[in-house]
């Protein structure tokens, strides 16, 4: 079985546990909490039934969790949790992003990237993951490319919903390999918006595909990007979908864990276009 195989056979093995995925909705609000709250509200927000999710807060108090004041009945996070993520405290945002990135790299036979957005409009390769095979697009490490080109400039502009004026002014400064007219431009944005995902097909780079992803702080700034890079029409539509999508889920999975910002609802699929 190819590695592209395993890492998808691991994926289908077994099924959600569904008091598991109770607990973790359990946990979220109560994170995002900014007060404690009670059973009630606790329930409503993570859509579990109340004694359900009384019997789920009984069990994190005990393991240490959350913690109950006893007077109101509200809960709080408990220093239990540090216990678990100890290991990740003092890993930089690349070392957090490894798993997520290798997993990319390793099924879609890509190379995986992470970039960070600067603010002099720049964005710095921060890593890259390779494929196992020895065959893969290559990037220096702290290489510096506009933050507004290529699938890397879409996502960051879609994501940090760039006025039509800043956005002209940046991509009239990009240098591009087969010019990309700025209405084109301004479309791709938007389908990347929708879908969570940009795509550029030997536009900046000749003979490259990248497909990108942004994720924001706090505040809905892009601070990083992850990307994959791939030999242009070495995955056809359906492919460059599935590899937009993972690196969607990505973002989703690894924006609130870094910047604390609130998980963005899952984008429905469009409308199929021919990516650009």
């Amino acid at each position: 079985m190819s590695q592209a195989g395993e890492g998808a056979a691991v994926r289908e093995v077994g099924r959600e546990v569904g008091a598991v995925t109770q607990a973790v909705a359990i946990l979220r609000v109560v994170a995002s909490a900014r007060e404690a709250l009670g059973v009630t509200a606790i329930a409503r927000a993570a859509g579990v039934s109340p004694s359900t999710t009384l019997n789920i807060l009984r069990t994190l108090v005990g393991e240490g969790f959350v913690t109950v004041a006893p007077d109101t009945k509200t809960y709080r996070l408990g220093l239990g949790l540090l216990e678990v993520a100890r290991p990740l405290l003092n890993r930089s945002d690349l070392e957090l992003l490894q798993p997520g990135l290798q997993q990319v790299a390793t099924e879609f036979e890509a190379t995986a990237s992470v970039w960070q957005v600067a603010p002099d409009d720049k964005a710095l390769l921060l890593g890259r993951i390779v494929p196992a095979n020895g065959i893969h697009i290559e990037f220096r490490l702290a290489t510096r490319i506009p933050a507004y080109a290529g699938a890397i400039g879409r996502a960051v502009a879609a994501a940090g919903h760039t006025p039509r004026a800043g956005l002209e002014a940046r991509y009239g400064a990009i240098r591009w390999h087969v010019p990309v007219p700025f209405a084109t431009f301004l479309e791709d944005v938007e389908a990347c918006a929708a879908r969570g995902y940009a795509v550029d097909i030997g536009r900046l780079i000749r003979g490259v595909t990248s497909v990108a992803g942004a994720l924001c702080d706090g505040a809905g700034r892009p601070r990083l990007v992850v990307a994959a890079h791939l030999f242009q029409g070495q995955l056809g539509e359906d492919g460059l979908d599935r590899l937009g999508h993972a690196l969607a889920a990505l973002v989703q999975e690894a924006q609130p864990a870094l910047f604390g910002a609130t998980r963005p609802p899952a984008a429905e699929a469009p409308r199929r276009r021919s990516p650009r």
